[in-house]
């Protein structure tokens, strides 16, 4: 149990750099402030897709290590025999489809369980990066400023006193 325990926290914490070292080159490709463009966005949603499939062959290199060469568990289901079954199945872990075609036996039902979290987790990073860079880029396409950077006009009136109970 240990050594499924080690390949799932080697397999959490590769995905976790790689998907800050993806973010990390996709943030660098527009400085601030300069007009971004509608091809950017479609090449930034393809390397986000793409860095959600590396992490998918990370996790299904993973199970193949885990059940082919050390014995640790197995995969069943038709969809789950060879490289690409390996790959089929960690897709549907990673993504919690759940269609019940292909299920995790033995130590292997730890690491499909963290790949599900891990998986939630990082497409949930995904949409908030982003949610964050169109926030900070979109407005390029608009004219306007980002909400974060608007100047209220002089003549706009204070914002409310704290109506805190005081006492």
């Amino acid at each position: 149990m240990i050594l499924i325990i080690l390949i799932t926290l080697f397999l959490v914490l590769a995905t976790f750099c790689l998907h800050q070292l993806a973010f990390t080159l996709l943030a660098r490709t527009i400085p601030m402030g300069v007009r971004a463009t509608h091809p950017w966005f479609y090449l930034m949603m393809l390397g986000i897709f793409s860095v959600h499939l590396l992490e998918i062959l990370l996790y299904a290199l993973g199970f193949y290590v885990a059940g082919n060469l050390l014995g640790l568990g197995y995969i069943e289901g038709e969809q789950a025999s060879g490289v690409l079954g390996h790959f089929y199945a960690s897709a549907v872990f990673y993504t919690s489809l759940g269609f019940g075609d292909v299920l995790p036996y033995g130590p292997m039902r730890f690491l499909a369980s963290i790949e599900a979290l891990n998986g939630l987790l990082l497409i949930a990073w995904s949409a908030s990066f982003l949610f964050a860079t169109m926030n900070r880029h979109w407005h390029c396409f608009s004219g306007e400023p980002p909400a974060s950077t608007q100047v209220l006009p002089e003549d706009s009136p204070p914002p409310p006193p704290n109506s805190g109970n005081a006492g």
